[in-house]
């Protein structure tokens, strides 16, 4: 169990991008239901931080992601007691475009 969440600046700005092209694209209440998948898909990350799929991401931290919306993946990691969302990326990308969104490098 964690108790504190962070999101990082990058993840934050993929996020606000998803909802902004739903928004555009399939309405208002499209994005209100991904940012309500997101939300609980947090809430249960904070009770069970370990039920994510690990990813072969090269990195002090063990990275973990959660399928969110239909094309989308939460990548996250815990730091001690804090669940540290780090960034949102679609998954048809290819898998180098992904690191690069999730840890901004190759």
């Amino acid at each position: 169990m964690v108790h504190k969440v962070i999101v990082q600046k990058r993840a934050y700005t993929q996020f606000q991008s998803i909802c902004d092209y739903l928004v555009e694209t399939f309405g208002e209440s499209v994005a209100d239901a991904f940012e309500f998948e997101v939300e609980n898909c947090v809430a249960t990350l904070k009770k069970f931080p370990e039920s994510g799929h690990p990813e072969p991401i090269q990195s002090k931290y063990l990275y973990r992601s959660k399928i969110v919306g239909t094309h989308n993946k939460m990548y996250y990691f815990v730091d001690r007691n804090t669940l540290v969302i780090a960034a949102f990326a679609d998954m048809r990308m290819h898998p180098d475009n992904v690191i690069k969104a999730v840890i901004g490098k190759m």
